[in-house]
């Protein structure tokens, strides 16, 4: 009897230290034990195409940057949060072909069609010019993609009506994430500067960004314009899932594309806070997350954020989505 029961508080708690983690460690994310839900979920978009979604457990984290962090922003004041519920994230950014099907589905036309021009991007005599130009839109944002690139050139308004119509698709709640889910599962359990520790780099096969490959074809990049030092293969925007997945088996969370969320742009709590929506400051600035393949060092750390108005769009700015799940 003694030995059985001896057993068993040892399984115990091996499970607790498999799912709790060493709880000692300075600033280290903790996660619950995870019910028995489907770590995967797929979302049927009608005619062969797909969405899926990795389930991320609830759990609690360091959110934003120590004030020993290079490239460090002030508006990124550390604190601890709390996601008392699981959700699912999209696996990847939503891509072209996904975004496609939604499109046709709903005959629905992007703020950029409605306007007849976007923000373009092109390299011409070794040189980045950017600008308004016509007809530019996410079937034409300036530069080749294919259906498994990250869908761009859509707005905060577009990503939200493909969350609409996707809630109908899944039977099922869909959004933009909130900031915080993002840096959560972005970290994945991490607590350094980018998903792959603390020098940038160490950053090669993870993402893409700005790097070599974009410095080789602008040579005369202005001095401001910072690069990483390896080569991703990529000028522009790349597959979704070309690169390596973090710990909770999400693509691209850093580079390729920025990612609308659902908050508005604002500065932090200073203390802990659970389940935090962002700013209430209405919908003129809201947050990007992610940095992408135009960008640096710098705006490509986990802690890194940006903001823009909800009609904005622009060849570097897409999303994912996040599903609610079941409470634990």
């Amino acid at each position: 009897m003694w030995k059985t029961l001896a057993i068993a508080m040892l399984m115990l708690g091996m499970l607790v230290a498999v799912f709790v983690g060493d709880s000692k460690e300075a600033g280290a994310q903790t996660q619950p034990a995870d019910s028995d839900a489907p770590k995967k979920l797929t979302v049927d978009l009608g005619n062969g195409v797909t969405l899926q979604l990795m389930r991320i457990p609830a759990g609690k984290f360091l959110m934003g940057s120590p004030e020993t962090e290079n490239d460090r922003k002030t508006d990124e004041t550390q604190h601890e949060v709390t996601l008392s519920k699981p959700f699912y994230m999209g696996v990847t950014h939503v891509t072209v072909e996904q975004f496609a099907a939604f499109v046709k589905d709903k005959a629905y036309t992007t703020d950029a069609e409605a306007d007849g021009s976007s923000t373009g991007i092109e390299i011409i005599g070794g040189r980045v010019q950017g600008g308004n130009m016509a007809g530019c839109s996410w079937r034409n944002p300036s530069f080749d993609q294919k259906r498994d690139y990250p869908v761009v050139q859509v707005s905060w308004k577009d990503a939200k009506a493909f969350c609409a119509w996707l809630s109908r698709k899944s039977g099922k709640t869909a959004a933009l994430p909130t900031e915080a889910q993002w840096e959560y599962a972005c970290r994945a359990g991490t607590t350094t500067t980018y998903p792959w520790g603390d020098n940038p780099d160490d950053g090669n096969g993870w993402a893409n960004c700005a790097d070599q490959s974009i410095k080789k074809n602008v040579p005369n990049a202005p001095a401001s314009w910072t690069f990483f030092n390896w080569d991703d293969g990529f000028v522009f925007t790349s597959p979704v899932a070309n690169f390596k997945a973090n710990a909770f088996g999400l693509h691209d969370m850093i580079g390729n594309a920025w990612e609308w969320c659902s908050d508005g742009y604002g500065d932090y709590d200073n203390s802990a806070v659970t389940d935090p929506t962002g700013a209430n400051l209405g919908t003129d600035r809201l947050v990007l997350r992610g940095g992408s393949w135009e960008w640096g060092p710098a705006s490509c750390r986990s802690a890194s954020r940006s903001w823009e108005g909800p009609s904005s769009r622009g060849p570097d700015i897409g999303f994912r989505v996040v599903v609610a799940a079941g409470v634990n």
